[in-house]
């Protein structure tokens, strides 16, 4: 859970109880039963909401673990957890959200503006919960390149906090974020590596719509959520009101999760997902590098754009023509080079019986010429080795 959500169920659980969040940790620690009381009161109370399937009950389950977390961390004790988690349903271990497949990705991606274009590339290939755009800046974004090509990005989820972690997105991503900045970039805005990746909508016209162009507001997670749904509800991959969807924002993560382990290490896939790998934490640190070449083997799989993929594909079969032409080539020049050799070896081995059937004929070493012409001998043929072949006159 991140620190957001824990802020979230605290406010939650203070509002209903009418009390501060100071004076309810001053009270507990000179009355930890009555503080007891209250925390298991509050819980009967959201159970009942599970039971009438307002909430899940993982909701509930989560709405106990902020309260237990402060009071442990202001040392009050006396309060037993144990009897209060009896009272709690069974959670589900799974979400009734599924994948989206990449028909429905598409259909999204080619319908809709540069911006919310450049919000779903960068969490179909990432991973990032949506909780990451309240903290997202330009500045956090690197990109990574082979031979001059961005091969992709990374990105610093949750810098400068204790949660932060490392991820990368695909080039279609990083391309697409890079058109949004060039396009705030022709409107004045100034870009900085303090700017937000993701910011509010600016006055292009008299009477367009309400923001400034020179002074962003970032587009917290609330809004991102609020283009993503309306998106949903806009191409029909939401037709009825309901409490659970299976199709939402936190599906882009199944949707990372399931391509990705296609190709990748699952403990890589964890990783790059923010998720902790339990024992593993401590003792598996991949670099930077292992991470990267294992993330470039489900590169095609988190690629959505159908025209970037057909140009993925013909980039990479002309690469691999280019390949074999070179082995062809080497190929060739080697069999040439062999061949070559195998014929100066027949004519050596073909002279040489023939001197041997006719003594009037001499192989000799360079340096030895002068004395055998001096003697009556003439050349009559050089061999590959060097020597030659003479004749008595």
């Amino acid at each position: 859970m991140t620190r957001d959500a824990y802020e979230r169920r605290l406010r939650r659980f203070f509002n209903d109880v009418s009390l501060k969040a100071d004076k309810f940790v001053s009270k507990a620690k000179s009355d930890p039963k009555w503080a007891e009381k209250l925390i298991t009161d509050y819980m009967l109370k959201q159970k009942q909401r599970v039971l009438s399937k307002e909430i899940e009950a993982s909701s509930l389950a989560n709405s106990r673990k902020p309260l237990k977390l402060l009071l442990e961390m202001n040392d009050v004790s006396g309060i037993n957890w144990k009897k209060i988690s009896r009272f709690m349903p069974k959670e589900r271990k799974y979400a009734l959200d599924r994948a989206p497949t990449i028909d429905e990705l598409r259909l999204l991606l080619e319908n809709s503006e540069l911006r919310f274009q450049a919000i779903l590339l960068t969490m179909a290939s990432s991973s990032i919960r949506i909780g990451a755009w309240d903290y997202l800046d330009w500045g956090h974004i690197e990109t990574l390149k082979k031979a001059d090509d961005i091969v992709a990005a990374k990105l610093r989820v949750y810098a400068g906090d204790a949660e932060e972690y490392m991820t990368f997105i695909t080039p279609e991503a990083y391309k697409k974020l890079e058109q949004y900045i060039q396009l705030r970039v022709e409107h004045g805005e100034k870009i900085t590596q303090a700017s937000p990746v993701i910011r509010d909508r600016w006055d292009t016209v008299r009477g367009g719509y309400v923001g400034e162009v020179k002074t962003p507001l970032r587009l917290k997670s609330s809004g991102v959520k609020r283009l993503f749904e309306d998106a949903l509800w806009k191409f029909g991959l939401r037709k009825e009101k309901k409490k659970r969807h299976e199709f939402s924002i936190h599906s882009l993560r199944k949707f990372f999760k399931t391509r990705a382990e296609q190709v990748m290490k699952p403990i890589n896939v964890e990783t790059l997902m923010g998720h902790s790998t339990g024992i593993s934490d401590s003792y598996y640190r991949p670099t930077q590098k292992d991470l990267l070449e294992d993330y470039l083997k489900a590169v095609p799989l988190l690629t959505i754009s159908e025209a970037e993929e057909v140009r993925r594909e013909s980039k990479i079969s002309r690469q691999q023509l280019e390949e074999r032409l070179g082995q062809l080539e080497d190929l060739v020049s080697r069999l040439v080079a062999l061949k070559g050799e195998q014929v100066l070896s027949q004519d050596h081995n073909r002279s040489e019986g023939t001197l041997k059937r006719n003594s009037s004929k001499k192989v000799v070493r360079a340096d030895e010429i002068e004395k055998f012409i001096s003697e009556g001998w003439e050349p009559i043929m050089s061999l590959p080795d060097g020597k030659v072949i003479m004749k008595v006159i």
